[in-house]
This record gives C-alpha cells, structure tokens and sequence, in this order.
C-alpha cells in the first residue's frame, strides 16, 4: 500500500492542505539521482511536519485506529481562540497491491470530533471490505510503520512482545511512536537470533540489508555473541548498549524498521520485495553530516518497495534529493491567527552547498553567519565604502576569515642572518714532506 494523494482539514495548525506523493514504481530510474519512492519534508518548528506524518498513518490505517486500537487522539482537532472548532478531516487515495489482499485505488477517510478537553474522539464510520486484513495480525497486507522524534531502544533485558501487544492492536504499534513519546524500539537481539534457525535465509537477508544501511560506517557481525549481535566499528567489535548515542540512535530505529519488514513481509518474497509505508521524523536526528549525506538515498535504494515520508531540518540532506522529492511547509499569519500550507518544492536544489540551500527558499535565511557578526560585518562595509585602503582590507579579511581577522597578527619572522663564508682551512703537510706551493716559493727566492 502506498499514499497517491493526501487532503487535511483542521488539524493541529492545518486549515486545510492537499498534496500529492511520491510513489515508488516498478522499474528502477534511468537516473541514479532519482529517488521515486522518497518524500521529504521541510518546515519551521511548530510548522506541522509531525502533523503531516500522522496524518499520514491515520489515512493509510484509519479504519483499524480508529477502533479500540489504543491510539488516544489527543489534541489533534485545529483549536482557534474565539472559534469553535470544527471536526478533523483526513482524506487520502490509496493505491493497493496483492499484498494487501486487494489492487488498485482506493479512497478512505478518518474523521476525529472535537470535545470539551483535550482528548477528542474518533467518528464511527462504515468501514471499506478492503480493509479488513487490518484486523489479521498474521496477515502481510497494509505494513506502515512509523517513527516520532523521542525513539529508543527497549533493552533486551525481559523484553516482551507479547506483552506490548496487550495494550495496542498490531497496526497501530508499528506508528505509535508518531503519538507517544514512551513508546521503544525493538531489540534486534530480541528477535533475530531466532532465524539463525528458523529461517536462515531471511537471518542472512536482514544480515545484507543491515550491513547496506550501515555502510562504509559500521558492520554487524553475522553471527551472535552471547545472543547480542556485535558491530565492528572503529578497529573494535563492540555490542548494541556499549556504542554511542548517535550510533545507538540509528541503528535502534534501523533495526526496528526491518523487525517490521521481515515480521510482515509476504511468505516466498524477498525482504527488498516487500511493500509499505515508513514515516520518520527528523530523519537526520544525530547523525553526523558525513551521515546525513548517505542516508537518504541509501534507505531508498535498499528498500525500493517501501514509500518513504521523511521531515527534516538538515540542509545536507535537502541537497541529496532532487526537488521533486521535496515538500515545503509555510506559516501565514492572518487576525492573529497562524495557519500551515504545504506546498511542492519552487525550487531544484540537488548538488548545491549547504550555504546555498539555507539561503534558498527552502529554509530562507538571509545569511548563514551568526546574526550579531552580519551587523560588525554591515558597520565594517560602511567603514569601509567611506576610508581608505586599511579599512576595505580588514572588511576583506572579515568576510574571509571571520573573527579570526580581528586578532591580533603575530609580528613578522625576522629574516634569517646570512653566515659569512669561511675561509677554507688548509692541512699543514705530513711532516717529512713539503708542499708542491712552499717548494715552488724556495725555488723563487
């Protein structure tokens, strides 16, 4: 299942917003810079980015949220002071697969009425024939996964899936991080040793798959140790509690994600092969930049099947996609009161700088320097349209070199004294003999 078309009425700061997606196709692009199952998108704080990705899952799996799944729609009505609000509509176009049991569009819409707190309520409605496989949680078809801002990994420590299951309906675990903040990650300890024997063919298939998002950076070892998994990293083989955060951040959320693929992808097909929904917030959260500029087109490429729905802050990954990938959240200010507008990016900006995608439209900024330096460097440039030679060099080094320029300068080397010549030494002769230049002297005198 993948996502056509989403509509968004009254939700959170949406008024209302349509947008089309990105779908992956069935054929690989001719252009490797072309990335046709990515959609990213770029926004202030507070502009609504996480408010795109649940709409996102209440579209895709709004039949089976909506009832007793354990998903508490808390505060998702738009709130206008002085307004009464109006219920929140979702509406999206869904395009199926035989893997969820049924092919071609469909259209489906979730409704949440406001109350008098801040929990709102979902309104009943009729649900389609073609969602019923949502309720079979054996069943491969509709996988969405999703993934809020607050992640981390439960510890392997008396980890129970059995027990999470309790309290929320397959589905909606698989997005619930997108409404909840205490809501962990997977172990990969907690479920990949079983394949070694289970189904070796799928263990050495997420084995690949983990090896491919990891790279050039880290490599997990194919074989437990202990029943944890050990990643070599930096000269060391080092399990999953002893590496860094930013290590530990990504890979906890990669590790998770092919928990999902491979629990629900189709029996006889390849992991790669299978179909879904993966919605991520600040994609980029702790990543080093040299990372931000891989994972992108590296998630794509590995999982070419899965429809992937991103929000970041990061220019560095703004600059590995190409603008049709790109989808730009506005605020507009009217009487007070701000809405959001989604929009398609304006602009190409695949293969600029960072420096050049901050200043673009896409983030807006007038300068990338710090805000208090552009004012010496605004005083420095009148100095130096109104002095002499002195003043334009020091704005010239200024824009060169920052505040570096305004040090003080080490004095200059002094040039190095030029040793006089020495006189050449002469042997005095081995006694018993004489020179050749002494004979020759006797004879003349």
């Amino acid at each position: 299942m993948y996502i056509q078309s989403l509509q968004i009425e009254n939700l959170r700061t949406f008024e209302s917003a349509s947008v089309d997606l990105n779908v992956p196709g069935d054929k690989p692009p001719t252009d490797p810079s072309l990335l046709p199952n990515v959609n990213l998108i770029l926004g202030d704080n507070g502009s609504g980015k996480t408010s795109v990705l649940r709409a996102a899952a209440l579209a895709a799996l709004g039949p089976i949220l909506t009832s007793n799944s354990g998903l508490v729609p808390y505060s998702l009505v738009r709130k206008v002071r002085g307004a009464s609000p109006s219920s929140c509509r979702i509406k999206a176009k869904l395009l199926l697969h035989k893997q969820d049991g049924h092919s071609g569009e469909a259209t489906v819409e979730t409704a949440v009425v406001p109350t008098q707190g801040w929990v709102d309520r979902f309104q009943p409605k009729d649900f389609p024939s073609w969602a019923e496989p949502m309720w079979n949680e054996k069943s491969a078809a509709f996988l969405v996964v999703g993934y809020g801002a607050s992640r981390r990994v439960e510890t392997g420590v008396g980890f129970s899936e059995e027990q999470r299951s309790k309290s929320r309906a397959l589905r909606y675990a698989r997005v619930a991080g997108l409404f909840e903040e205490a809501v962990t990650l997977v172990p990969l300890s907690s479920w990949l040793p079983q394949f070694r024997s289970a189904n070796r063919g799928r263990h050495t298939q997420v084995i690949h798959l983990l090896n491919q998002l990891l790279a050039p950076n880290a490599e997990v070892l194919s074989e437990p140790v202990n029943g944890e998994y050990l990643f070599h990293i930096g000269g060391a083989d080092l399990p999953f509690q002893a590496l860094s955060d930013g290590y530990r951040a990504y890979i906890g959320w990669v590790a998770d994600l092919l928990y999902h693929v491979c629990m629900g992808a189709p029996s006889g097909l390849k992991l790669v092969e299978n179909r879904g929904i993966v919605l991520i917030d600040e994609v980029d959260l702790h990543l080093h930049p040299e990372w931000q500029q891989r994972v992108i087109p590296t998630l794509a490429r590995a999982l070419p099947r899965l429809q992937f729905i991103l929000t970041s802050h990061s220019p560095l990954l703004v600059g590995t996609v190409r603008g049709v990938n790109v989808f730009v959240l506005d605020s507009e200010e009217k009487a007070g009161i701000r809405r959001s507008i989604l929009h398609p990016s304006q602009e190409e900006v695949y293969g600029l700088s960072a420096d050049q995608i901050l200043t673009s439209g896409h983030f807006g900024l007038a300068s990338t320097r710090d805000p208090a330096f552009v004012s010496h460097l605004q005083a420095q440039a009148k100095a130096a349209r109104e002095g002499g030679p002195d003043a334009a060099i020091h704005f010239m080094r200024l824009m060169a070199l920052g505040a570096a320029a305004e040090e003080p300068e080490p004095p200059p080397a002094k040039p190095a004294k030029k040793k006089a010549p020495q006189k050449p030494v002469r042997k005095p002769a081995p006694k018993g003999k004489t020179s050749t230049s002494r004979t020759r002297a006797r004879r003349a005198r």
